[in-house]
């Protein structure tokens, strides 16, 4: 598995929150995905297994006053619970796949139920949580789960050496530069695409009519480069809790200047603007993302938080939370199928044409 920093964790972490319509004001937060991954790392490392021991620890049993909960074991009673309610391992979201050792360890913990048993019955919760992630050690040995892993994993890999690739590009071309997002969204009637006596039918999925659309304003801005100082486009797949099919168009922007204008005075802007609405199914509307979007943070070194100057203090940290953003949750959740969310649609290849 690919290591990521704390703060790449938790920056893409927050990310896929956001554009997932998760709300922290209106339900407890689901643990990360990463934190299913710690686990993981520890079941798949790890020769024994102790959730309780007689050593002080500070995690107290609440029945036994000599009994103490190890790290391990708190970790593993965090994720039993969280297990049960987590969107993204119970399958909430439609079309949608986890990592596969994410997936597998969650659907085991479900199987064996160690959550069934009260909190006094310790000596049971332990042997049913050392048999459960016995049989995931088991399991993900597989040549059928190996070559799956190894899928997954490789994919994401060509996805960050593409970015990578990607941004050099931009690098190469100017020092200055904007990045501005755009979201175009179709969204479903509690999750369910129309049917042919439903108001609005078309005779196109979603993510079709999604990602004509999106293509549509790729090809206008791409046309208009020369005026709208336009370098590159990624397109990112999004969805939501209210199984909303988005795509995020991600526009990279040469900046001759370092003059502070409005994006609504820009050629970029001017250029987009015929294609924002929303409608009762179609919504396409600026992003409210601070490293892809003005007006949405404070000014940072009297520029918005969306422009970036490779001459300027702190850029690399601010460019590696971009990254984190648009690459990493990719790792974690994907949609549809195993290739990753983020695409590169106009880039080097295309610039000199």
């Amino acid at each position: 598995m690919p290591k990521f920093s704390s703060i790449e964790k938790q920056e893409a972490n927050n990310h896929l929150n956001m554009i997932t319509g998760y709300n922290p004001h209106s339900c407890p937060a689901p643990m990360a995905l990463f934190n299913y991954e710690e686990l993981i790392q520890k079941v798949e490392s790890g020769k024994r297994f102790r959730m309780f021991t007689n050593n002080v620890t500070s995690f107290p049993h609440p029945f036994f006053p000599n009994l103490y909960i190890t790290k391990l074991g708190d970790l593993v009673f965090r994720i039993i619970r969280d297990n049960l309610e987590n969107p993204y391992t119970t399958g909430k979201f439609q079309h949608v796949l986890i990592h596969p050792k994410i997936a597998l360890i969650s659907q085991l913990m479900i199987r064996y139920s160690p959550f069934s048993y009260h909190f006094w019955n310790y000596q049971q919760i332990e042997n049913t949580c050392e048999t459960c992630f016995a049989d995931f050690k088991v399991r993900i040995q597989t040549r059928d789960f190996d070559t799956k892993h190894k899928s997954w994993i490789n994919k994401y890999r060509t996805c960050n050496d593409t970015y990578d690739r990607f941004m050099n590009f931009i690098y190469e071309e100017s020092s200055r530069f904007e990045v501005h997002s755009l979201v175009v969204q179709r969204k479903r009637i509690n999750g369910l695409e129309l049917t042919f006596n439903d108001p609005g039918f078309c005779n196109r999925s979603a993510f079709e009519i999604v990602k004509e659309k999106a293509d549509e304003i790729i090809q206008d801005t791409w046309r208009n480069r020369k005026k709208n100082n336009v370098l590159g486009i990624l397109s990112v797949e999004e969805i939501n809790l209210q199984h909303s099919c988005s795509i995020r168009l991600v526009f990279f922007v040469r900046k001759d200047f370092s003059d502070l204008i409005p994006f609504r005075e820009t050629a970029l802007y001017k250029n987009l603007e015929k294609y924002l609405i929303d409608f009762n199914l179609d919504y396409i509307s600026l992003g409210q993302i601070y490293t892809m979007n003005s007006g949405i943070a404070p000014l940072f070194q009297g520029q918005e938080q969306n422009y970036y100057d490779l001459n300027q203090l702190h850029i690399g940290n601010r460019l590696n939370i971009l990254k984190y953003q648009l690459v990493v949750p990719n790792h974690w959740f994907r949609i549809n199928d195993y290739s990753c969310s983020l695409t590169v649609e106009r880039g080097r290849r295309d610039y000199a044409r």
